[in-house]
């Protein structure tokens, strides 16, 4: 008999414990946060395409959208398709993506203060899928993106 009301009073507190556990893990949960630029990252992509977070950034970029279309058709000569100004990375740039006379289209990222070009890649069909779980591009699509050659 003691044995059986030993063994009630351990489940019990086991019980007890887990339950616990439990809830402390439900309200507080113990995964790692996410750093600091993830959700930076994530906040860009979520933010830009609000007309008051446009406005709010076309006031703290220094050059022109004329001055960053320049810039990128000078880069990559051709078509100018779409363009958005936007943070990525932390960073004000204007994203225009340009079709050249092969057909290809570029991404040219132009700096929004400098007017210096931070980044040129092709872009590719299914470039939306390339994201691996992590939001980042896998390496076979960081293998295929190609930078367009020089102007002359």
């Amino acid at each position: 008999m003691k044995v059986k009301a030993f063994l009630a009073t351990l489940f019990s507190i086991m019980l007890v414990c887990c339950s616990a556990n439990f809830a402390n893990a439900q309200t507080n949960p113990s995964d790692k946060k996410p750093k600091a630029t993830d959700r930076q990252k994530d906040n860009d992509r979520e933010d830009n395409d609000s007309p008051e977070m446009q406005a709010k950034l076309a006031k703290k970029a220094k050059i022109s959208p004329e001055q960053a279309r320049k810039i990128a058709t000078d880069r990559v000569a051709g078509t100018i398709i779409e363009e958005e100004l936007e943070k990525e990375n932390g960073k004000l740039v204007y994203s225009i993506e340009i079709r050249d006379a092969n057909q290809k289209v570029f991404d040219v990222e132009v700096d929004a203060k400098s007017g210096a070009i931070v980044n040129v890649e092709e872009e590719f069909e299914d470039d939306e899928d390339d994201d691996d779980d992590n939001g980042e591009d896998s390496k076979d699509a960081k293998d295929a993106k190609q930078k367009p050659p020089l102007k002359p």
